[in-house]
């Protein structure tokens, strides 16, 4: 029998949105595939799957890493090789031609070939399939632009579907978002309201289509806040160069737009689902924790945050029947923290003990006190 009291016991986090190959170190993903080979890609996946399931994540998704690294990581940790959560993989994400992530491995362009790239990475282990349905960060990509058809999305909604598989789709804009929504794809990454010429404009025809969806939207606000700590925490000790004063302002602004965006469509009704993005930008593995944290700051309830931290990752991604909740017959994937966090959602970074399927995995304080 253990004894945790004054702590609470709760379902282990899952974290929808993370990318394991990425460092949270600032740099970019072009600087990533520049500097480091598949091979260090994926000995840093190891060190961030031992990080997040150490702060209590005990299933997140892999939305997108070099090659065929997630599935390798994939299978180091069913054998017992790698630390970490449950980690359900995509491969490396549709894209179009130098669209978002493109470096990855995942160009692919026309209805014929979207349709076989999905059988193809399903046949290597692929549990859902990201999109990049507009462009991003990625510099040779248009983050203002839908990056494919509504024909070409349904298709590869239709192949997925086909194979029991949920499409999650990266959306920096408006139209990537209406198409997104004509083809039915699962889950908004971002969601972010954005038209063709770059101005942020909240669309509450979109909106309206969105509350009355059954889609999931991933805010990725965490990933902004974390951006922001860090770039003025650097500001305090140095001056930034150019590229960072940029970053930092382009942060607050989007930022800024987020919050009041999120918050106007939880009020309207939609379904949030927690995703921290991390290992992107200045977003490190730990502290999946801070997104939702801004889940809460955007309208949901202590509880309601905790649940999109939860159980709606698993209904998202079909696991529900097994995990995202305590219930007998589901596994044991477990996390206990000090105090109420559904009166204070700070507790749930006061981690007390975490079990992946029973068994007890070190927390990042019982790992710090080993050295």
């Amino acid at each position: 029998t253990l004894d945790f009291s004054g702590g609470t016991l709760l379902a282990g986090l899952f974290d929808i949105h993370t990318h394991t190959n990425m460092p949270g170190d600032g740099r970019t993903g072009e600087q990533v595939n520049d500097d480091d080979t598949d091979e260090v890609r994926l000995l840093r996946s190891a060190q961030n799957t031992a990080l997040a399931v150490a702060s209590g994540v005990t299933t997140m998704c892999d939305c997108g890493s070099w090659n065929r690294n997630a599935f390798a990581l994939k299978e180091g940790l069913a054998l017992g090789i790698v630390e970490g959560p449950r980690v359900l993989v995509s491969g490396p994400p549709l894209t179009v031609k130098l669209g978002h992530l493109w470096y990855m491995g995942g160009e692919t362009v026309g209805v014929d070939a979207v349709r076989s790239r999905v059988v193809e990475l399903v046949d290597q282990g692929a549990d859902f399939i990201k999109v990049a349905a507009s462009g991003g960060s990625t510099s040779t990509s248009d983050p203002y632009s839908a990056a494919y058809s509504v024909e070409e999305l349904s298709a590869i909604v239709d192949e997925a579907h086909n194979r029991d598989r949920p499409v999650l789709a990266h959306c920096r804009c408006t139209d990537a978002i209406n198409v997104a929504l004509d083809a039915g794809v699962d889950t908004i990454l971002h969601c972010a309201f954005y038209d063709n010429d770059g101005s942020y404009r909240f669309d509450q025809k979109t909106a309206d289509r969105l509350a009355v969806s059954e889609v999931w939207l991933n805010p990725t606000m965490g990933l902004g806040n974390a951006n922001r700590e860090r770039l003025i925490k650097i500001k305090a000790e140095r001056e930034l160069t150019p590229d960072e004063e940029d970053r930092l302002e382009r942060s607050t602004v989007s930022g800024a737009n987020s919050l009041a965006q999120f918050s106007a469509l939880v009020t309207a009704g939609v379904k949030l689902v927690g995703g921290s993005d991390c290992g992107w930008s200045y977003y490190p593995f730990g502290d999946f924790q801070g997104e939702i944290m801004s889940l809460h700051k955007a309208g949901l309830s202590p509880l309601e945050a905790i649940y999109a931290g939860t159980r709606s990752p698993a209904a998202a991604l079909r696991n529900l029947d097994t995990i995202g909740t305590v219930e007998t017959g589901k596994k044991a994937d477990l996390l206990v923290v000090n105090g109420d966090p559904s009166q204070d959602l700070e507790c749930l970074r006061d981690v007390v003990a975490v079990f992946k399927g029973g068994s007890r995995v070190a927390t990042a304080k019982e790992r710090a006190a080993l050295g």
